[in-house]
């Protein structure tokens, strides 16, 4: 009995771990933010009222322009690309054929370089998109560039980082001692060399999503990546991935919560 009554508690904590009960639901603006299962590679779908974004668009024949048709998406306001590798930018030349095409409408496509440390989006106001790396002017390339962006209400937060690595991490921790998230799309796809223990120590997400292709020749995401997560996060549950779990959708209301 006792055990059955720790199960029930664990449950209704999953549901209510990112809610802070201010203001009504109805009442409240809505954001859905979806990785999207592309394989070995990435791609995040934010939607909100007035405005589809994508971060990152996925490898080569990730199926994403099916997934956009399939959900209705004929607008992306922006298309952010994390950095140049083709599991995170393979299926942009897709997109443009779907846009030549006149079966969706893209506003911009913003590269790696274009973008940098104190830029803002505003796709999704009122929640602040706000660019956190690299800084301005820096040399490096590939996963070490990952342009990482945190969405914020002023509540809740989510990190997307792309295939940010652990010195980039300590990087961040140094431009933001004080940064916590409440979701973490974990860094390269669950790799071993992300997801530091002081960057997770000090984020201290409540949700982490990891972006992997099942059974893939990686062994993503690492066993050491999720031990640490398993310890970190309070709730082991809410360790997502697509590998296992397909799409992952999470509601987000603003000033109120977030829910999968």
């Amino acid at each position: 009995m006792k055990s059955l009554l720790n199960q029930l508690i664990r449950a209704i904590g999953a549901l209510t771990i990112f809610a802070c009960t201010s203001g009504s639901l109805e009442s409240q603006e809505k954001l859905h933010v979806e990785m999207l299962d592309v394989g070995q590679g990435l791609a995040i779908l934010i939607r909100s009222k007035n405005c589809n974004s994508l971060y990152d668009t996925g490898p080569p024949d990730s199926g994403i322009d099916t997934m956009l048709k399939n959900r209705g998406v004929k607008t992306l306001c922006t298309i952010l690309l994390s950095h140049d590798h083709s599991d995170h930018a393979g299926s942009l030349a897709a997109l443009e054929q779907m846009a030549k095409n006149g079966e969706i409408y893209i506003n911009r496509v913003i590269l790696p370089s274009e973008i940098a440390r104190g830029d803002t989006l505003a796709d999704f106001l009122p929640w602040t998109a706000r660019i956190l790396f690299p800084v301005q002017g820096h040399s490096m390339a590939g996963n070490a560039s990952s342009v990482t962006m945190r969405l914020s209400d002023g509540l809740n937060s989510f990190l997307f980082t792309g295939d940010l690595e652990a010195e980039q991490e300590k990087s961040i921790l140094e431009l933001e001692p004080l940064l916590t998230v409440t979701a973490l799309q974990v860094g390269h796809h669950g790799s071993k060399t992300s997801s530091s223990w002081d960057f997770l120590a000090q984020t201290q997400p409540k949700i982490a999503l990891i972006s992997a292709g099942k059974n893939n020749s990686y062994g993503h995401p690492h066993p050491e990546t999720l031990a640490k997560l398993n310890l970190i996060l309070p709730d082991t549950t809410q360790i997502l991935r697509t590998d296992t779990d397909g799409n992952i959708k999470i509601e987000w209301v603003y000033g109120v919560g977030m829910w999968k």
